[in-house]
């Protein structure tokens, strides 16, 4: 009801009604759905302009799924969080980026994922590449018969050829030898390589404990 009301433009009302979604939930003990509820809230008030409680929101629902080790849906609200908050938005979309590392989130969301990463990074970071080749990767060995899969795909190319301009690569036979020489042709080193970087970035900004994620 709060979603459809929304959508018609009373504000007011569709808050009021997720607010009494957020008592209900507390008093039955769905934490998935308080955390659901928390999320189209955020969402809501970030659309308004009231950023600082979007993201005090947003928080609210990190450490709602992290309680129930949630890490898919725990991956989209970093991402939102991410995109949110300016001050501190490449911590929690690195976070969202380890997290896809290790479970099997839909290839679009972690193509957007990294597309957002991207865009945080300093032009000319080794990271740029390592997202790129990263986002090529998942279209080659998850994409087969996804609808999308040729405009994610050209989304990952875009990302890795942005990454290879930025350090000066221009020609075609350039980008050949600068992509074993950055050795973004193996993953068994630029995996980990992407995933110290993640950690360096996140430095002691974990909003989840990283030793219960199937993996670690």
């Amino acid at each position: 009801m709060a979603q459809v009301i929304y959508q018609q433009g009373d504000i007011p009302k569709a808050i009021a009604l997720w607010e009494q979604s957020l008592e209900i939930t507390e008093q039955i003990g769905d934490v998935k759905g308080k955390a659901t509820t928390l999320n189209n809230m955020a969402l809501v008030i970030a659309d308004q302009g009231d950023i600082p409680k979007a993201i005090a929101l947003y928080e609210q629902v990190v450490s709602t799924l992290s309680q129930i080790s949630a890490y898919s849906d725990l991956v989209t609200v970093l991402s939102n969080l991410g995109l949110t908050d300016e001050s501190n938005g490449l911590v929690y979309l690195a976070q969202a980026m380890w997290l896809t590392l290790r479970i099997q989130a839909p290839l679009s969301q972690t193509i957007r994922l990294i597309g957002a990463l991207y865009n945080r990074v300093p032009q000319g970071d080794e990271l740029e590449a390592l997202l790129g080749t990263t986002a090529m990767f998942f279209c080659n060995y998850r994409g087969e018969g996804h609808p999308q899969l040729e405009e994610l795909q050209e989304h990952s190319f875009k990302i890795i050829s942005g990454a290879a301009s930025a350090q000066g690569i221009e020609t075609e036979e350039a980008f050949g030898n600068w992509y074993v020489q950055q050795r973004l042709n193996d993953p068994d080193y630029f995996f980990p390589r992407l995933n110290q970087r993640l950690e360096e970035i996140v430095g002691d900004g974990w909003v989840f404990e990283r030793s219960q994620v199937v993996g670690e």
